[in-house]
């Protein structure tokens, strides 16, 4: 029950929590958009979401929503700064200058819009639909899978060519209704949170959707031939066990949800060719991938910590290249969708800006990455599930997350939003 001053709270939020949903609702559709529905604005679609970031920043602003922290004005300072040194010293382009200040500017301030609106009971609503949508989801990329790239579900952004990516075997990674296939393992990774998360707590949920859903999951990661995908949904797993081990009646809810999926995926293997199939194509991928970077995935990510600092040590103090680093600004500057700067995110930020400012913004989000996973672990035992099982995905994305494809951010803002909301909800009302 909500005390009075809490009810004229929820009504003056209504609003912005509609445009919260708007915006996680573009965030998995958009790429459908783009691909089928209206290819002739692929290229406007690119920024759909940006005009419902800008009007829930300047509704939290009107209702007085307290978002406003160290880490929304020095991230807006030193985004500002560089925008400056871009435009006076850098490439001068306006466009893709601007386009690469908005991640800082309109979309990383709703991570704490959300987490300041969002109460427990939206956090789980959303976490209900993203269930059902999963199971549309992997209808879709299975057709996708086992479908020529020739076939409509296939066509790429503006109905040109194919939206797969190489993968192996003859097959390739589907997008589902992303615009490439780097949102769709974000988004697995981001459902992920609410399979585990609904099997071990005693939030009420529909045992045939959760059910459903986690059969859902598992067929879709070979499937989406990702290793980024299954290391993610493996690293979300370990977060929500971690989070579930605090009294004998949790211990006994991991060891049947372990068994659960465990016959689950037994069952699947026996009765399911499209799952082997899709098992033996992401190993596959898995050796040819391992022969072709000469490490694991695992090294790879070691790599995406460790590259950044001797990189940005090396770099000039000062850059002149904001937007530069994203494909859309490659492609306003030179013609092709290309990697100007650098694939991985923080190599990304840091040759964007230079060490004073790219550095900045690199230590600043490690900084809330390693923050955030504190404060939860701090919780008392029986807070300590939903955002612990967050920090699975949102301390991955936050730190090795390619902010510059906007699916990826939009998961990114959405994931650490509502890790946050967890966070404030569960110590006040729980």
């Amino acid at each position: 029950m909500y005390t009075p001053k809490e009810q004229d709270l929820e009504q003056s939020y209504k609003t912005l929590k509609i445009a919260i949903w708007l915006y996680f609702l573009l965030w998995v559709f958009e790429g459908a958009l783009r691909k089928w529905i209206l290819p002739s604005l692929a290229t406007p679609l690119l920024i759909v979401r940006d005009p419902i970031a800008i009007f829930i920043i300047i509704r939290a602003f009107y209702l007085d929503v307290k978002f406003i922290n160290g880490y929304v004005v020095l991230s807006a300072i030193f985004t500002l700064l560089g925008l400056a040194i871009t435009l006076t010293f850098g490439h001068g382009n306006l466009f893709v200058g601007l386009y690469g200040a908005r991640i800082m500017l309109i979309h990383f301030p709703l991570i704490f819009i959300i987490g300041a609106v969002f109460k427990k009971e939206d956090v789980l609503k959303m976490g209900r639909v993203m269930l059902a949508t999963n199971i549309l989801m992997t209808i879709i990329i299975y057709l996708q899978f086992t479908s020529p790239q020739t076939a409509y579900i296939n066509t790429g952004l503006g109905g040109e060519g194919s939206a797969g990516f190489d993968g192996a075997m003859g097959y390739f990674r589907p997008s589902g209704t992303f615009s490439f296939t780097t949102g769709l393992s974000a988004y697995y990774i981001l459902v992920s949170v609410f399979v585990f998360y609904f099997w071990l707590s005693k939030e009420a949920c529909s045992k045939l959707l959760l059910i459903s859903s986690t059969v859902a999951l598992i067929i879709a990661l070979p499937l989406t031939v990702s290793r980024t995908a299954v290391l993610g949904v493996l690293l979300v797993g370990f977060f929500a066990f971690a989070g579930s081990t605090t009294s004998v009646k949790s211990l006994i809810r991991l060891i049947s949800t372990v068994l659960v999926i465990v016959v689950l995926f037994m069952v699947l293997q026996k009765t399911t060719s499209i799952f082997n199939l899709g098992t033996q194509v992401f190993m596959s991928r898995v050796d040819t991938a391992k022969g072709q970077e000469g490490g694991s995935i695992v090294m790879r990510t070691i790599n995406g910590f460790t590259e950044p600092i001797t990189t940005l040590l090396k770099a000039p103090l000062f850059e002149g290249n904001l937007g530069m680093g994203t494909n859309a600004g490659a492609q306003l500057l030179t013609g092709q969708r290309k990697f100007l700067v650098s694939e991985g995110e923080l190599n990304r930020v840091g040759g964007e800006q230079g060490l004073i400012l790219g550095g900045g913004l690199v230590v600043l989000r490690l900084v809330l990455a390693f923050g955030l996973f504190f404060s939860s672990i701090k919780l008392p035992g029986n807070y300590k599930l939903l955002p612990l099982t967050f920090c699975g995905t949102a301390l991955f994305l936050i730190t090795q997350g390619q902010w510059a494809q906007p699916s990826m951010l939009g998961c990114a803002v959405l994931a650490t939003g509502l890790l946050l909301a967890g966070m404030n909800i569960n110590l006040k009302t729980e």
